[in-house]
């Protein structure tokens, strides 16, 4: 069991859920952090999930381990000044 598989077990979730986590989150910003989850249980490497999303890999990698940390949770978008 690799370790993207061990951690989506750790939160109650399989690649279904991530995906439809994806589709129902509640705003653009969410959905493209399930969205890159998504790509990475698939087997998409950062770098690869990264240029096809146009973003820096680190942020992806950020959004990872946010998601390592603290789960759904860690992926949950809050604005934090300026216009939505």
């Amino acid at each position: 069991m690799n370790e993207i598989t061990a951690l989506l077990n750790q939160w109650q979730l399989d690649e279904q859920g991530v995906r439809e986590r994806m589709y129902r989150a509640p705003s653009p910003r969410e959905r493209e952090r399930w969205h890159a989850l998504w790509l990475l249980v698939r087997g998409w490497s950062a770098a690869q999930v990264a240029e096809v999303l146009e973003r820096d890999p680190h942020t992806i990698g950020d959004w990872f381990t946010n998601f390592r940390q603290a789960g759904p949770t860690g992926l949950t978008f809050e604005q934090t000044g300026g216009s939505p």
